[in-house]
This record gives structure tokens, C-alpha cells and sequence, in this order.
């Protein structure tokens, strides 16, 4: 396979409107594309270096080999790793959502290495489904599927506006500082949703109306608060039984 090395070379185009595209999302790096792969998710195009060519073997054929230099117009990381490819971003639906387990809900957060981080450790406990409120961070964005790992593509996620979680069968929790329950496992039904609030301000007032009830994290020093992604991740360990 000839190396591409012109930027006027129609598949250089092709990956750059691809990377415009919101309907797409990159991936970037071995690990994440095989593993996206081993999910059973295939990918519009696939575009590698001369160099990574040579030095690896891959479960399917690239769709473009690139310069080192043509690479990293695409590539959004810092140091690219010679391997990158765009892939359908597998939104799901609320239906969808609505036969899970534990869900998470999203409300408003704005940094998407938060979003990515809460995305793998929901995974990682065994929350099944995710719903990102309007206003937050894409977790399908680069910077999100870099903090996630690819666990974004190991859980069912879908976007809703607040009014829409209404319709969820499940019981929600509103994590808050002022909670009226302490956080405890027996909080946790077979159906229950957590829901997560903006980093500075918290959940709306939109979604504390709608929740069941409001969880607190009990703390003994005098913080006031924690970071949303390692406080998703206490509750999300009590909720799998773990703490």
C-alpha cells in the first residue's frame, strides 16, 4: 500500500471531514482501536504510519497508510502513537437506558476527562447505562474516550433532556453535599439511577425535583467536597457492594 504524503490526496480530505464530523468519534492508539474491535465495532476508516506498518501486526487492514507528518495533522494527541480510526459513536436510546440495571446520570459536567473517568468506573462496577442531560461533556469526545479507556463503547449511553427522566422506571438518587440519606448499599435497588451535578454548581433544580431522594457522602475532615469523578466513584463501589 503506497504511503500518503500529500494533504491535496482525496483520503487525506476524507479523514479531515471525518475528524469535523460529530456524528464520529476518534480513536487513537492500539489498545483502544483493538479493543474497540474486540467489541464487535467496526470502523469507517483506519489510518496508520509507515512506521507502525512495519512494527505491528493489526486484526484488520488499514484503510490508509500515512507520513509521520500527515499523521499528527490528524492525530489530537501529543505524542501520536502511529494507529488512529473513526467510528460511528453508538449513542443509545432511552429505551435502551430503561432496561438497565444501575445507571448513571450526568447533569451538566463540563470537563470531559471527568466525564471519561466516571464512564470507566461505571464500567468497572457494573453500571450498565449512562445518561448525559444536555450541557454535558460529550463522552465520546477525544478527551473523554482517552479518560474512559474505551469503556464508553462497554456501556449503553444516551442523551436526554432533564423532563426525559421521568420516564425511567428507576429509582434516582441526587448525590449531594446536603443529602437527606448518608450514603449506605442498602440505598441501592436492582433499578436505581445516580445522578452526578456540574463541577461547581451541582445538580439543577430541574433534576433535584425529579429524584426520589438525595445521598450525601459522610466525611470526617473539614473538605467540603470532592472531585465529581472520584466522588462518582465511592458511590458507584457502594452500590456494587465493594465498600
Amino acid at each position: 500500500m503506497q504511503t500518503l504524503t500529500s494533504r491535496h490526496n482525496p483520503a487525506y480530505k476524507v479523514l479531515s471531514d471525518l475528524k469535523k464530523d460529530k456524528g464520529v468519534m476518534l480513536l487513537e492508539g492500539r489498545r483502544l482501536f483493538e479493543d474497540a474491535v474486540s467489541r464487535g465495532i467496526t470502523p469507517r476508516m483506519m489510518a496508520v504510519t509507515q512506521g507502525f506498518l512495519e512494527d505491528h501486526s493489526l486484526s484488520l487492514s488499514p484503510d490508509v497508510v500515512m507520513s509521520d507528518k500527515l499523521f499528527a495533522g490528524i492525530s489530537e494527541t501529543e505524542t501520536p502513537q502511529g494507529i488512529l480510526a473513526f467510528f460511528d459513536i453508538p449513542w443509545a436510546g432511552m429505551e435502551e437506558i430503561m432496561e438497565q440495571g444501575h445507571v448513571v446520570i450526568l447533569d451538566g459536567l463540563q470537563d470531559p476527562g471527568n466525564v471519561g473517568t466516571i464512564v470507566r468506573t461505571a464500567e468497572a462496577f457494573g453500571f450498565t447505562g449512562m445518561i448525559v442531560i444536555e450541557g454535558t461533556a460529550s463522552p465520546f469526545s477525544s478527551k473523554a474516550v482517552r479518560a474512559s479507556m474505551g469503556s464508553c463503547l462497554g456501556i449503553r449511553i444516551a442523551r436526554c433532556i432533564a423532563d426525559d427522566l421521568r420516564r425511567l422506571p428507576h429509582r434516582i438518587l441526587a448525590l449531594t453535599s446536603q443529602g437527606r440519606e448518608r450514603l449506605s448499599t442498602n440505598l441501592f435497588d436492582p433499578k436505581v439511577a445516580i445522578c452526578l451535578g456540574q463541577e461547581a454548581f451541582g445538580i439543577s433544580r430541574e433534576i433535584l425535583d425529579i429524584a426520589h431522594d438525595t445521598v450525601a457522602i459522610p466525611m470526617r475532615g473539614r473538605t467540603e467536597s470532592l472531585n465529581v469523578a472520584v466522588a462518582a466513584g465511592i458511590v458507584m463501589a457502594c452500590a456494587a457492594g465493594v465498600i
